[in-house]
């Protein structure tokens, strides 16, 4: 028997639901790293403290970072089909997951 394996191309697109994450360390000094930095969710922002670092300090050499979610998007048309055997694996797995059964009122603690 043989299988034939269709490659998909998935999309990578930005979760419109977040923000990215944009992060700024100031880099400068010879012997160590001058330590300032600023944490925030806007580009503006952290290009502003940037700015106003560099006038007080005198400082020009930063480290930007930028993090952010995205989700995968099947192509138009896609049905989601699972590879061979990842569907079987996945009910083995949550047949074997122990339950967790919470008590209705608590335990401990308080009148009974």
């Amino acid at each position: 028997m043989s299988r034939s394996y269709r490659y998909v191309t998935w999309q990578i697109t930005q979760d419109a639901s977040t923000y990215p994450d944009y992060r700024a360390d100031c880099v400068t000094g010879e012997e160590k790293d001058c330590g300032e930095m600023i944490r925030s969710g806007g580009l503006e922002w952290v290009e502003e403290w940037m700015r106003r670092h560099t006038q007080e300090t005198g400082h020009t050499r930063y480290c930007r970072t930028v993090a952010d979610y995205v989700t995968m998007e099947p192509p138009e048309g896609y049905a989601g089909r699972p590879v061979i055997g990842e569907a079987e694996a996945e009910a083995e797995a949550e047949a074997a997951r122990p339950r967790l059964v919470l008590p209705s009122r608590p335990t401990s603690g308080g009148e009974r």
